[in-house]
């Protein structure tokens, strides 16, 4: 398996904080922003709601940045 970057850590913790606090998350994919609140993280995906949408999942490894509201 493929170690995680320094950058990866951090936005996996960023992603847990979201999880465990229930703040918004603006992650950053390929140019697009996606606003969530993350209810859920695998080994390859994370998982989140907004209001728009009831399920939205993104592979992490397409994640280029995060930032929590």
């Amino acid at each position: 398996m493929a170690q995680q970057s320094p950058a990866g850590d951090w936005i996996m913790n960023l992603l847990r904080a979201s999880m465990k606090t229930k703040k918004g998350v603006t992650v950053h994919v390929k140019g697009q922003a996606i606003s969530m609140i993350v209810t859920a993280i695998g080994d390859h995906y994370v998982e989140g709601r907004n209001q728009q949408s009831a399920k939205i999942v993104v592979r992490t490894a397409a994640i280029d940045a995060a930032m929590m509201a």
